[in-house]
């Protein structure tokens, strides 16, 4: 197997060079660095990660520990993180398991990043981070915990949906799913701001996914004239409740407008383009990874960072008009 020192000897530079040029240095010429990458993969080289963790102790693998990959959302996250850290010269590996986290603190990696919900799953893994040596990052949650963490400010974009959809005319506004109280809180507080005194009439609980979404607007039979707009408490639930919304005959944005949660680009691929709010994926990932060197190096740095929302205009919201479609169409 080829070794840095052969490639040194064929490039005719040092040992030292090599290691910078292959690690992409600046000190090191785009020239000397195309040379050498060349050699390198001519020769089928592989960086030895064993070897550099013996040289520094730690391997420059970080672990990501997500709940699931089946949610849309974790999926544009995993893609987002993958990209921030190769940027910064780590390795990524994904677990989906309370074991794999452990082999990985056994393993000695660089860092680990996790979602906030994993943490309050497992109470015993909570109390294990906070003494293991390794550098650690908690990506959303609401409450503080005990790490250097990412939070998402989810009470502002449910308060911007709302002003946004008010600016538009629309009075009469519901927001579909109850499984997070900081959103259907500010729900309530923007709506109650504007004059509206009994908010959770314009509430329709749903479970957090496509089915829970269609089926919240699908038969909630007893609450008809609809709300001429909605706000989704996840994009899920929004494309479930657009595709309740056709089949019943409304018009989205004429008869009824939708924003929903999360800023994932398959909001633009649904049946009607889908204006959402939150925080923007890939400068979460940033962020977190930014922030997880800042602890690896003991950079002083803050405990917490918030990511702002931002609000993505799109089809699925027009000026209100005079509400000619009183009930259930076809009724």
């Amino acid at each position: 197997m080829i070794t840095i020192r052969d490639i040194a000897k064929m490039a005719g530079v040092s040992v030292s060079t090599v290691s910078k040029a292959l690690n992409d240095s600046p000190s090191i010429s785009e020239e000397t660095k195309n040379r050498i990458r060349a050699i390198a993969e001519a020769h089928g080289y592989h960086k030895n990660l064993n070897a550099a963790q013996m040289v520094s102790g730690r391997s420059n693998v970080v672990g990501v520990f997500l709940p699931e990959f089946g949610n849309p959302t974790f999926t544009y996250l995993t893609q987002s993180l993958h990209r921030a850290l190769s940027a910064q010269g780590y390795y990524m590996v994904l677990v989906l398991s309370l074991h794999d986290v452990l082999i990985l603190h056994q393993l000695r990696v660089a860092g680990l990043i996790l979602w906030a919900d994993v943490v309050t799953a497992y109470p015993e893994l909570s109390r294990q981070l906070t003494t293991w040596n390794m550098p650690t990052v908690i990506i959303g949650g609401d409450e503080d915990p005990p790490l250097p963490h990412i939070r998402f400010d989810r009470r502002a974009a449910i308060q911007e949906a709302i002003r946004y959809l008010r600016s538009y005319g629309h009075e009469e506004i519901g927001i579909i799913g109850h499984w997070q109280h900081i959103k259907v809180q500010a729900f309530a507080d923007a709506m109650k701001a504007a004059g509206v005194m009994d908010p959770e009439r314009y509430l329709y609980p749903a479970e957090p996914s496509y089915e829970g979404g269609y089926r919240a607007l699908k038969y909630a039979d007893r609450r008809w004239p609809l709300p001429t707009a909605f706000v989704g408490l996840s994009h899920m639930v929004t494309k479930g409740a657009l595709r309740a919304l056709l089949e019943m005959g409304y018009r989205v944005p004429d008869d009824v407008s939708l924003i929903g949660y999360d800023n994932l680009p398959d909001m633009n691929l649904a049946e009607v383009p889908l204006t959402s709010v939150g925080p923007i994926l890939e400068n979460v990932a940033q962020a977190a990874v930014a922030l997880l060197k800042d602890v690896s190096q003991g950079t002083t740095a803050p405990r917490s960072i918030t990511i702002a929302p931002t609000l993505i205009p799109r089809a699925s919201v027009v000026q209100c008009k005079e509400r000619a479609l009183r009930q259930q169409p076809g009724r």
